[in-house]
């Protein structure tokens, strides 16, 4: 109860002052706001692209300018404030727009708060009388989140090596053996080619606890993982528009910080979905963020809440799992006619062949290409034991004639904030078959 009212406070704050304060939602929220209580589902929703079409009559602040913003960073490769106050960040994201994001001193406390909670919950606690040494292997741009906080936390009790994750894997391995990290944070995908080097006896931790982030983790990658460090990987959920949540102890699903945002599970139509019952997207509302108001923005994330409390004893509202980017899901045509819809999870089974270090998948049209960086130790028969495994998921799954090759990569290619895309759809072929 006491939650639920510092939330309808928060919103009515926060929505109040962006009636008053942004020229977007002066215009958005006349007839809807007014005197009363403020209804959440009252208000009205706004997606990535629109907001950045509006930023400049979004933010609160007549200083801030999205085209002189966008020069700023262009040039910055350094941990930086804008005029001296603003934390600025950008995002891509899995659907390729790019979303630009501020925030001042009192929010930014904000998302270390959420930092603070996630390193309570995943184990991230002092070692006194040294400081505790965290490894954070993440995105290259000092743009990203995860490089602005690991800025922020490497005072005091912690002592953070920041490290990109598009270095060489040598490289990576040469840093970690030296700092000997108590915690270790990075992208699935790296955290198990990390986990490939422990198991091959090149890097050498002795790690309290990991976590991951950013990219979808499937249970193939969760096990490499558990059998290499001897910890259970704690799952973090984090964006740049300021949802955060993190697994508990019983990693049963990740506990989302609802006193920071608001958020609401909704399907195609926008309409709420049952606790229990996978939802399309998310809506989320920052109950802290002055300077550009977020209300209702929506997150292509497919989430299941879980309608039963946590053995840990938290309230906070939980989901079963964070299951992609609703933009990841494949459509193919299905033997008995109609569609045939394909969760990235399903393509878990390429992770479990030991000669495949890294994946991913390109839809085609009708066709599927799975682009694999193979271990050294890979044999002749990797690429027709990963076509007849993604072949026979799919035909499992119903798909009318799979069609699956396989080509060996070097490396892959990484979005600008350094994450591997696992699944690449294709637009067309969602068209076609989805509508």
């Amino acid at each position: 109860e006491d939650l639920k009212l510092y939330q309808q406070r928060r919103l009515e704050s926060v929505v109040r002052h962006a009636a008053a304060h942004s020229p977007f939602y002066r215009e958005r929220l006349a007839g809807v706001v007014e005197e009363g209580s403020v209804e959440l589902s009252h208000l009205p929703t706004i997606d990535k692209s629109e907001m950045m079409e509006n930023f400049d009559g979004v933010v609160t602040d007549g200083r801030l300018r999205r085209d002189a913003l966008l020069e700023w960073v262009e040039g910055l490769d350094r941990d930086e404030l804008y005029l001296d106050r603003y934390r600025v960040m950008t995002t891509s994201g899995s659907s390729g727009r790019k979303g630009l994001f501020v925030f001042d001193r009192p929010e930014w406390r904000t998302i270390i708060a959420q930092f603070l909670r996630y390193g309570e919950m995943s184990g991230v606690r002092p070692k006194l009388p040294r400081r505790l040494r965290v490894a954070a292997v993440i995105g290259p741009s000092p743009l990203h989140m995860s490089r602005q906080v690991s800025a922020s936390i490497s005072v005091g009790i912690h002592r953070v090596l920041a490290l990109s994750v598009t270095q060489p894997v040598e490289q990576l391995v040469e840093n970690l053996n030296r700092f000997q990290p108590d915690f270790l944070a990075a992208y699935p995908s790296m955290g198990t080619r990390l986990a490939e080097e422990q198991l091959a006896g090149r890097l050498r931790l002795t790690l309290g606890g990991m976590s991951t982030s950013s990219e979808l983790r499937t249970p193939e990658m969760t096990g490499r993982m558990v059998e290499a460090f001897g910890v259970h990987p704690f799952d973090l959920y984090a964006t740049t528009e300021g949802l955060w949540g993190c697994e508990c102890e019983h990693h049963r699903g990740i506990h989302l910080f609802e006193d920071f945002t608001l958020l609401e599970n909704v399907d195609d139509a926008g309409m709420p979905v049952p606790a229990g019952e996978p939802g399309t997207r998310l809506l989320v509302t920052s109950l802290h963020n002055l300077v550009q108001p977020i209300i209702r923005l929506e997150l292509p994330d497919a989430v299941t809440l879980d309608p039963e409390p946590c053995p840990c004893g938290r309230t906070l509202v939980r989901t079963r799992a964070v299951e992609g980017r609703t933009d990841d899901v494949l459509f193919f045509p299905a033997r008995r006619g109609g569609e045939v819809m394909v969760h990235p999870l399903q393509f878990g089974v390429v992770t479990r062949d030991r000669g495949a270090r890294e994946f991913q998948v390109i839809q085609a049209g009708e066709s599927v290409r799975i682009l694999v960086v193979a271990s050294p130790s890979a044999d002749d028969g990797l690429d027709r034991r990963l076509r007849e495994a993604v072949s026979g998921r799919l035909a499992k799954l119903g798909v009318r004639e799979p069609r699956v090759s396989v080509e060996r990569r070097a490396d892959l290619a990484r979005a600008a904030g350094g994450k591997l895309q696992l699944v690449v759809a294709d637009p067309a072929t969602r068209t076609a078959f989805h509508g």
